[in-house]
This record gives structure tokens, C-alpha cells and sequence, in this order.
């Protein structure tokens, strides 16, 4: 997994992009003025094939949107989300670590949403017991790995709009 974010971001979307990539034992860099084909193109050099580009609103992360590199093409839902100041004022160290996903939730609805939420990651089965814990349920993402943790609250799913272009036989 490549973690970047969209251009022109604060410090704070940086610091939480960073750790975000450090939980899921992936990479994360700086977008700067990259093209998403050269954002692609990066992970593709560097052996990943699923992007996930961190937004911000008024200066805070409030959106993970995925990539499919080696389709070319965005997956949906994206996230969008809230995450207490805490998780993006200051970086966690390195963690290297498999991750160990899972879901929780109470209803059939909302397993449904959480395992919809899971499928974007796309992570693979961790060889080891030593992983970091990734929990997700319908309304957040936990990371846990020993005494560090952190939590994202997600508020809501953002489909693919309908573009009428896309249903025309041209």
C-alpha cells in the first residue's frame, strides 16, 4: 500500500498520512506536485499496486480516497472521516509490522458496510502473531500495536456519482 496525499496539504494531513502509512506497514511520501500518473506510476516502481491518497478540508484530513494501479482506475466508496487532533500532531515511530484486519459490527447492515471498508484496503493474511491490530466497524478504523494506537471516526461512504457520459454507447 502507497500512502500519499493531494496537493498542497498542511502539516497536519502530512503527520497523519505518515502515521496512517506507519500502522499498515507501508510508504508514505510527499505528493508535491505529482500528476495522480505519477503517483501511480511512484507506487508502481516502488511494488504496490493499491494508492490511497489522504484529503483535507479546512486544513485537517477528512478523506481516504483508493487507487487500483495496476487497473488504472478509483475504487469506491471513499472515506470520509474525522480523527482526533492527537493522531496528526505528531508522528509515531516506525512500526514494521504485518497488519491483522478484522471486522466488527452489531448488524448485518453494518458488517456489510464494515466489510465493504475492509475490501479497499486489500491487505494480505500476516505470516506472523505479531501484527498490528486493524479493527474496522461501520463507524471506525482502530490501529493498535501494543501501547500505540488510533482511531478514525468515519461519517460517511462517498459512492461513485453516475456521470451519464459513462452509460452512453460511444
Amino acid at each position: 500500500m502507497y500512502v500519499t496525499t493531494s496537493r498542497n496539504v498542511s502539516n497536519s494531513t502530512k503527520i497523519f498520512a505518515y502515521n496512517l502509512a506507519n500502522f499498515l506497514n507501508s510508504v508514505y511520501e510527499h505528493r508535491g506536485k505529482k500528476s495522480i500518473e505519477e503517483v501511480m506510476a511512484r507506487a508502481e516502481k516502488l511494488g504496490f499496486n493499491r494508492i490511497i491518497i489522504v484529503s483535507e478540508q479546512k486544513g485537517n484530513p477528512r478523506k481516504l480516497a483508493f487507487i487500483d494501479s495496476e487497473k488504472m482506475e478509483w475504487l469506491f466508496p471513499f472515506i470520509i472521516f474525522s480523527v482526533p487532533t492527537e493522531y496528526t500532531m505528531r508522528k509515531i515511530r516506525p512500526i514494521n509490522k504485518e497488519v491483522e484486519m478484522s471486522t466488527s459490527s452489531k448488524s448485518k447492515e453494518k458488517a456489510e458496510k464494515a466489510a465493504r471498508i475492509a475490501s479497499l484496503f486489500s491487505l494480505p493474511q500476516p505470516y506472523s502473531d505479531d501484527t498490528v491490530k486493524f479493527i474496522i466497524s461501520d463507524n471506525k478504523l482502530e490501529f493498535k500495536y501494543k501501547d500505540i494506537k488510533m482511531k478514525i471516526n468515519v461519517l460517511d461512504l462517498l459512492e461513485r456519482k453516475n456521470n451519464p457520459a459513462d452509460d452512453s454507447d460511444n
